[in-house]
This record gives structure tokens, sequence and C-alpha cells, in this order.
């Protein structure tokens, strides 16, 4: 994927312009089957986009939630920082043994203050042979990242 060409957001991930055009997003979340929507278009090959803070207990994962964008395509999950020119793009790959989800509180460890509004986010837990990897994204995004990282052998949305 060509650093200038950005993939379509998915449902629940929208930017500041989008807000600007369309105050309702605030208040109006996306259905559920818009994220089942993206979850089928990226098995058929597409690309989407959310937006991610991310954390891993293992390198090249940073310790504590960093703000960027999450690409997923049918081959390759890359985390994208939002803004810096020193941290390189992340591939999430490897096997992923378990999918865990839960809310976003304040008791999450390394969760900025200026971190989304956690009434409206989920952190999706994906614990590989070598640590845990940790993404917050907005709840209307969740089903898509579940259902990307899941085995194929556990349901789609396991809740601790």
């Amino acid at each position: 994927m060509s650093p200038k060409q950005r993939p379509p957001r998915a449902a629940g991930s929208y930017g500041m312009a989008s807000v600007l055009r369309h105050p309702s997003l605030v208040f109006k979340r996306p259905p559920r089957a818009a994220s089942e929507a993206d979850l089928t278009a990226v098995r058929a090959g597409e690309v989407r986009r959310v937006a991610c803070w991310l954390a891993g207990s293992y390198p090249p994962f940073p310790p504590r939630f960093r703000q960027g964008w999450l690409d997923l395509s049918k081959d390759d999950a890359q985390w994208r920082p939002l803004l810096s020119l020193r941290r390189p793009v992340q591939h999430l790959t490897g096997p992923i043994e378990s999918v865990r989800t839960h809310p976003a509180n304040v008791r999450d460890p390394g969760l900025p203050k200026g971190a989304p509004d956690r009434a409206i986010c989920v952190v999706v837990s994906c614990q590989t042979p070598s640590g845990s990897i940790d993404l917050v994204v907005p709840e209307s995004d969740g089903p898509l990242v579940v259902g990307y990282f899941s085995p194929a052998d556990q349901p789609a949305s396991p809740t601790e």
C-alpha cells in the first residue's frame, strides 16, 4: 500500500473533518452491520483503516499506548503512528493464540488522559506466544478488529 494512498476508514473511525461535515457522528454510532460489512470487505481483499491506540508487552511494540491507525488487509495488519517520523510501521503478524475484549476504562494501565472517550471504545487484547498486544479501538470497529485477529477455532467476539 502506497503511503500517499489512504485506505477507506472503517465504519466507526472518522476524523475531525468528518465530524465537522456531519456533527451527528459524535452522538450516533454506526450500526453493527457496517462493521460486519467492513470485515467482509477485508476478507475479500480490500483494506480498512481503524483509529487505534496500541501498546504491547514485548518489542518492537511500545510499552505505553500510542495513537495511530491500524490498516487491516487480507494479508497483513499494520499499525502506523499518527504523528511521528521516528516510529516505524509495526506489522502485527505471527500466531494469535486468543483474543479478548473489554470496555476501555480508567484502570487500563498506560491509557493516556488524551485517549478517546472511554465510553465509546473497547480494548482488544491479542495474546501471542511472545506476549500481548493491546489495541484500543472505537466500539463500532470492535467486531472488525476481533473478527480479523480471532483464531479460526475461537468465537468471533469473546468478552472478559
